[in-house]
């Protein structure tokens, strides 16, 4: 009797999961089946089909748009005269200039508080969720905003920057996860350059605030240029408004809560077709683990992964010459052109850069990513030696060649490198390891800007290396490097669903 019993139990067992394992199959096929079905369209008809999600996708943008304001207040503010006034030195010429050491210190230490709010918002995110951290890290940069608009020294300004720093870092970390995680299959490129659009949109306007103001030089011109990130860097606690991260709730076993964020997001839109592809996804991810820790990034397959997206921050972050590019303004001061100019041309080379990313949005999936970074890489190398050449003419022609040429290669490294890199790391790491390969991505990318940003000043301030324009030979060089690396390294990805680099993942 006991041994029928027995046999009987097993047959249910067997039964059940059976069952279940069909069950599964079936959410996969039809996951699988809804996933091609948005492979098909268009760019166009998936913007009109998810008008809510690139509504929602605002607090990533308004991440970013910290970002960028905060590279320009803490970068062009150096070349305003009532900032020379009031925190620089003057030299036996009788000339204004900031010395090296700061110079460094402002710039870098920012780089290097981006890079440990990056690590905090990894593990911090996958605790609490996207938005709250969010939030958190909002109320954080509105903290570091008040101790550079009230600093009287230059250590108190540098600690300002600093937190600062740490709150942009953690921003951008997690803002760029969650418009990842929440992008349907053909808008993840525009949704992801559309984040650095908005970065770069707000560069440009706060070029055109500093201009504004550059002819002022008592110490309100540059107070009102920190000020006004206080408004900037607190627009992210509108996170509060948004759906959490399906992919996060569905990690922390919140099935019901996924579904209604789902629900918000696509408005009843295939919304269980849409869970099962996600459940499919992060349970063939899982295979029966714990959660993912950065410790897992350097295991495996996902070794290949993290590799591939720290070559593409560190190359977009330093290798590429984004760090000198990015002080011009302070750099054609010293090279003697006058600072309206220099803005002047700052402004014009951030409104080419916006067309050139509103033109990625249609091309990019077009032309591929892996295409567009090697042009990238390679076209920024030839730049940089023309530049570097030029500075053997001494003419004012020479002069202004070089301030034209270095904000349009602004405009070409955006377009072809950083967008590329910011695509492409997302779409490179699994789900389940997101946030944490995110974080570390822009951990490599701000401890290189740190590095870059740091020895650059050194390379071409006139208290130094007195390189100047020559400057731009060394990043041809390392742009050579990052070129001859990359051929072998960056798989390509447009197009591809998270599967199909899952498989490509294996050969990278």
């Amino acid at each position: 009797m006991s041994t029928s019993v027995k046999g009987k139990d097993e047959t249910v067992v067997e039964m059940v999961e059976n069952s279940l394992s069909n069950s599964d199959q079936m959410a996969k096929v039809a996951g699988y089946e809804f996933m091609e079905a948005e492979k098909q369209m268009t760019i166009w008809q998936a913007a009109k089909a998810h008008k809510r999600i690139l509504f929602y996708c605002t607090v990533p943008y308004l991440c970013g748009m910290t970002y960028g304001y905060d590279v320009i207040a803490n970068g062009a503010t150096l070349a305003m005269p009532s900032f020379l006034l009031y925190f620089g030195a003057v030299n036996s010429d009788g000339n204004l200039f900031i010395p090296s050491i700061w110079t460094s210190l402002w710039v870098a230490m920012t780089n290097l508080g981006q890079a440990f709010g990056s690590f905090a918002g990894g593990p911090l995110a996958h605790r609490f969720g996207r938005r709250y951290i969010i939030m958190a890290f909002a109320i954080v940069s509105i903290i570091g905003v008040a101790l550079q608009f009230t600093a009287t020294t230059r250590g108190v300004l540098l600690g300002g920057k600093i937190i600062n720093g740490f709150a942009v870092g953690g921003l951008l970390a997690v803002g760029t996860t969650y418009a990842s995680e929440v992008a349907p299959l053909r808008l993840r490129a525009p949704i992801q350059q559309g984040l650095v659009f908005c970065s770069v949109v707000m560069q440009g306007v706060g070029l055109g605030v500093i201009r504004a103001f550059v002819t002022r030089m008592d110490p309100a011109a540059f107070r009102i240029v920190f000020g006004l990130q206080w408004v900037v860097g607190s627009l992210p606690l509108l996170a509060f408004f948004v759906p959490e991260s399906p992919t996060w709730l569905l990690s922390r076993g919140r099935t019901d809560d996924a579904r209604a964020s789902l629900n918000r997001l696509y408005n009843m839109n295939n919304i269980e077709q849409r869970l099962d592809a996600l459940q499919t996804t992060l349970t063939a991810e899982t295979l029966g683990e714990k959660a993912g820790s950065f410790v897992e990034c350097f295991r495996g397959t996902n070794l290949k992964r993290t590799a591939t997206v720290s070559l593409l921050f560190f190359g977009s972050g330093g290798l590429i010459g984004a760090s000198f590019l990015s002080q011009n303004i302070y750099f054609l001061l010293t090279v003697g052109l006058e600072a309206v100019h220099s803005f002047d041309i700052g402004i014009g080379g951030f409104f080419l850069a916006c067309v050139a990313i509103a033109i990625g949005w249609i091309f990019t999936d077009v032309i591929g990513r892996r295409r567009l970074w090697l042009v990238g890489v390679s076209g920024n190398a030839v730049a940089m030696a023309v530049i570097g050449a030029l500075s053997f003419d001494s003419s004012r022609g020479g002069l202004w060649a070089i301030a034209v040429l270095m904000n349009v290669l602004i405009s070409f490294q955006i377009y072809t490198c950083v967008s590329t890199s910011w695509t492409m790391a997302p779409e490179l790491s699994s789900y389940r390891l997101r946030q944490h390969t995110q974080s570390l991505g822009y951990i490599i990318q701000a401890l290189s800007s740190w590095l870059f940003q740091f020895v650059v000043p050194y390379m071409y301030n006139i208290d130094s290396g007195n390189l100047g324009a020559k400057t731009g030979f060394v990043f041809a060089g390392t742009s050579v490097l990052l070129f001859s690396i990359s051929w072998f390294v960056i798989p390509e990805t447009a197009g591809l669903t998270v599967e199909d680099i899952e498989a490509i993942s294996i050969g990278l």
